[in-house]
Parts: structure tokens; sequence; C-alpha cells
């Protein structure tokens, strides 16, 4: 049996594994599905179409698939859906996506931090960080193991590619290919994320890559149609930098590319 306290409250038709813990005071809503060893403090409110996978950790009044806050929205079915081993810290917030038929998607062992929030329709992927005060608006996608510092802001339809670092304080209006690093409001793609690169197991030849991928796309002055011409001629069969030209060239924002100096 989960181990639910006496003042919590669940909806029927609710789905709860066996070894779910469930706090005081949590309420939880008649379609909601909690995977196996989900643990959630108290205060917690989980709402909506909202699937949870295995070993997701809630913390006290963080409120995960409430109704999209889109005024498009028009009552349909939409979804949330959690892969296994995230943890939402206090006060976190996720929407449900707003056409119907439609989810949003958090993957698998991501850290959102106290204050976050991810609107509606977002696509996140793993190992994904939110620190606090971390704003994420609707449609955003964001890659495998990308760090959002806190007290950031995305603007809706923004790409952050995989392993990419946003800067505390930002507001992001534009996309951010893998492994680069953007802050500043607005944002600005400074460097690539060499450290984080570095744990993450990368060889210095491929890193070296990366690096000059940000001088051809970003500081060379060329166009973009020429820049990742000149890096597919230069670096043929790197895979690495293969990811790196089509996010760029499949980028309907634009880049967070430095404004140019009188």
């Amino acid at each position: 049996m989960a181990n639910i306290h006496p003042t919590a409250v669940i909806g029927d038709g609710a789905e709860i594994s066996d070894d779910c813990e469930i706090g005081a005071f949590c309420v939880i809503g008649p379609e909601v599905k909690l995977g196996a060893g989900c643990i959630l403090h108290s205060h917690v409110v989980i709402d909506g179409r909202t699937s949870l996978g295995k070993n997701n950790e809630v913390y006290s009044f963080a409120c995960l698939g409430k109704r999209s806050q889109d005024l498009k929205y028009d009552g349909s079915d939409t979804y949330v859906e959690i892969g296994d081993n995230n943890v939402f810290r206090e006060y976190m917030t996720v929407n449900a996506a707003t056409k119907g038929g439609t989810a949003t998607r958090i993957g698998n062992d991501c850290h959102f931090l106290s204050y976050t929030h991810v609107a509606h329709d977002c696509i996140l992927g793993n190992h994904v960080i939110l620190s606090s005060n971390a704003m994420i608006s609707g449609h955003v996608e964001i890659g495998d193991n990308a760090i959002i510092s806190g007290y950031s802001g995305v603007v809706q339809f923004v790409r952050i590619g995989e392993g990419a670092f946003i800067g505390g304080f930002s507001k992001l209006a534009k996309d951010v290919p893998p492994f680069y690093i953007a802050e500043g409001s607005p944002a600005e793609i400074r460097a690539v994320n060499k450290i984080g690169m570095e744990r993450r197991g990368f060889d210095a030849a491929t890193i070296l890559a990366v690096q000059d991928s940000l001088k051809i796309i970003i500081r060379s002055g060329l166009t973009v149609e020429k820049a990742l011409a000149d890096l597919g001629e230069k670096y043929p069969g790197n895979e690495l930098v293969k990811t790196i030209i089509d996010f760029t060239a499949d980028s309907k924002t634009g880049l967070a590319r430095p404004k140019k100096k009188d």
C-alpha cells in the first residue's frame, strides 16, 4: 500500500503506485498517474491529465499539471508527461499544453529549484537544471544537460541546445546552440561551455572544434548560410559539429548573436 497521509485528498480514479509516499495536505487530481517510488512532501498539488514516472520527488507547495495559461486554451484535453528521477523543489510550477491532444514534456533526471516555472507546451530533455526563479515561457525546447541559471527568463518558442548554459539574470529571446554559453539582457552568446564538456568527458579535439564553430558562426561576420557551409567543409564527419550546424539551420528565432559594435 502507498504511504498516504490521512489529510491528503486523492481524487477518485487517480493511479498511485503502491510504494509512493504522499505527505500531509497534498491534493491529487482524479486523472493523475504516479509511478513507483514517487515522494510528495506536504502541500503538493498535482492536477489535470498529469503522469509522473518512477522516483520523482516533489517538495512542498509545488504545483504540477494545472491548465495552460495561454489565452488560446479552449478547454480541450491536454497533458503533462514527466519521466523518471526528477526533483521539483518548493513552489515550482508546470502547466499543461494548450492545443487538444498535446503535452508539456519533461524527461528524466532533471532538477527544478524553488520558484521555477515550465509553461505550456515546453519540451525538456534529460538532466536539465533550472536554478531558482528561472522562468520558461510556452513552447520552449531545452536539450539534455542544459542549465538555466537563477532569475533568468526564456521567451516563447526559443530553443536551447544540449549542454548549453544560460547565465543568471538573463533575458533569452533567441536560440542558443548546443554547448554554447549565453548571458545578459538581452542574452548574447559569449563562449563555449568548456567546463561542462570536460565534465562530460569530451576530448580536447572535440572541444576545440566546438570553440571553432562559435568563432565561425558568431564572430566571423559571415552570413549564417556561409558560416554553416564553411563549418561543414572544415569538419566533415564530426557529429557534434553537425549537430550544431543542424540546430542553427533549423532556427526560427535566429541565434542570440552579439550586437554589432558601432
